[in-house]
């Protein structure tokens, strides 16, 4: 896993944690385009998406939503 965010449905991040070594601003842009692109997903559609060079999983829970980044190797 590379990162595991945490954050409300109007895009507030709560929580993060970077397993993989990026830098500030790297990690700003990936969460700002994560957050907007899950946020804007119907709630019927699967919760695994492509994004870039990684697979994200994410799991809507209550009014936050949780999104994480396995290493592209690892198998869904």
């Amino acid at each position: 896993m590379q990162f595991m965010l945490l954050f409300s449905r109007q895009g507030k991040l709560r929580l993060q944690k970077w397993y993989a070594p990026y830098t500030d601003k790297v990690k700003k842009k990936i969460t700002r385009e994560l957050v907007t692109t899950v946020l804007t997903r119907k709630p019927k559609m699967c919760s695994f998406l492509e994004w870039k060079d990684l697979k994200v999983v994410y799991k809507s829970k209550h009014v936050k939503l949780t999104a994480r980044g396995p290493h592209a190797a690892h198998n869904e």
